[in-house]
């Protein structure tokens, strides 16, 4: 079967095929050749093998002052935890936070200290960003963090390996359950994603340190008791990863 094409369908075409291609490239690039091995290792970890309904909620970017205490209403409503990966400089600043995280059970992870572009950073930017945050949550907090989630999710070798030498794991999050909150999303869009995309084992990214941290804990007053009704139970991202073990 031949098709004529006229010359403007044939660059509309071609501009079709192109910009597919560079979607798809620009995907593989952002999951990093080596990211196989590191899930294997458990040094990167984005969901846990598990057929218990479990999952972990996890916010990144706070703590903020008005975001973040009404996330932490909801899921006390709720009595559902959370795992907090939290920027540094703005951990200092919110300490009472960090606190109540804390005491109301909640995990405490590292989000970087400056949340600054590690790319083109070197191994010792890693490790300083790391260290600094990780004191300042165990001196806040009495939590000594086991995991880190890099900014924008950069990965590397050298990352990893500072990691490693730093005795804290990459958590990552389960690509199915990225909502993309921070994009101005609305509670009725965040929560409808979570629910319909749910499964046992995944780790759940939302962000309670962006200017849309309050349509994400609308959110979480949707999905909990939906997700609840369906039997499953909301752990710390380091105690999901405990089901594995057992399993």
């Amino acid at each position: 079967m031949f098709f004529v094409l006229r010359k403007r369908s044939v660059g509309v075409f071609l501009g079709g095929i192109l910009f597919l291609g560079i979607s798809l490239g620009a995907y593989n690039l952002a999951l990093h050749p080596n990211m196989h091995n590191w899930k294997a290792q458990k040094l990167v970890i984005t969901d846990v093998k598990t057929t218990e309904k479990a999952v972990a909620l996890t916010f990144d970017d706070g703590p903020d002052p008005v975001n973040t205490p009404v996330v932490l209403d909801v899921l006390k409503k709720h009595q559902a935890q959370a795992t907090f990966f939290v920027v540094g400089i703005r951990a200092e600043k919110q300490s009472e936070l960090l606190q109540r995280m804390a005491n109301e059970g909640h995990e405490i992870g590292n989000h970087s200290y400056s949340h600054a572009d590690f790319n083109h950073k070197k191994k010792e930017f890693y490790q300083e960003e790391i260290r600094k945050t990780n004191a300042s949550i165990e001196s806040i907090s009495g939590q000594k963090p086991r995991l880190f989630r890099p900014p924008g999710g950069y990965l590397s070798y050298d990352m990893v390996e500072v990691t490693q030498k730093e005795k804290v794991t990459i958590a990552y999050w389960t690509y199915q359950q990225d909502s993309k909150d921070w994009q101005g999303n609305s509670s009725s869009q965040i929560s409808a994603h979570i629910i319909k995309n749910i499964k046992p084992g995944q780790i759940i990214i939302l962000h309670d340190g962006y200017k849309n941290g309050l349509e994400t804990a609308r959110a979480l007053d949707k999905l909990i008791p939906e997700l609840k009704q369906q039997g499953y139970r909301f752990l710390t991202m380091s105690d999901l990863m405990l089901l594995e073990k057992q399993e």
